[in-house]
């Protein structure tokens, strides 16, 4: 049985691959995201760490449709359709956390696809050694912020692993590291 689905016009349109990684025509996220997944989209993320390698976690406001209330250890989101994974980067830490960066200032850690969410993946590090009070909340989508060392992470995320909703590895984490000289 077909099902006719319709979507907002003005809905956000999502950059799309096909099987090999090419670039195909956009599509809305409310079809991007339909279960089971058949649409190859673009995601970013980006890693924040201080001088001593603590890790910027952040909290998705209690509001939000995709893990509400939970905590994260990057700032990210889908890269729309014309835009590219660069851009993506710099318009989210910008609108989750207020935090401008320069291309310099970002290190590509890794990039690669996820079949189980068809997402064709880049993440990214940066340093950020100022106050956290200078950080703000501007699009709604983060609620709070704090400094976790890569151990009071895993503690955390093992003892209370529903707060979480995305992570680091250990591996990841040491090519953070060695992406930013720390």
């Amino acid at each position: 049985m077909l099902t006719n689905i319709t979507h907002n016009d003005d809905e956000e349109m999502l950059l799309c691959f096909d099987e090999c990684g090419n670039v195909i025509k956009s599509s809305p996220r409310s079809i991007v995201h339909q279960k089971p997944y058949k649409i190859w989209h673009a995601i970013v993320n980006t890693w924040i760490l201080n001088n001593n390698g603590a890790i910027l976690c952040t909290r998705r406001a209690p509001h939000v449709s995709g893990n509400p209330g939970k905590w994260q250890t990057y700032v990210g989101g889908h890269v729309k359709a014309g835009s590219t994974f660069y851009e993506t980067v710099v318009r989210e830490l910008f609108e989750e956390i207020g935090l401008r960066v320069k291309r310099n200032d970002l290190k590509l850690v890794e990039k690669g696809k996820r079949r189980d969410v068809m997402h064709v993946y880049e993440s990214y590090a940066t340093l950020f050694n100022q106050d956290l009070s200078i950080i703000n909340f501007s699009d709604g989508e983060v609620s709070d912020a704090r400094w976790l060392s890569f151990e009071d992470y895993q503690n955390s995320k093992n003892k209370n692993p529903d707060e979480w909703c995305n992570g680091i590895s250990l591996d990841q984490y040491k090519k953070v590291c060695a992406a930013l000289g720390l």
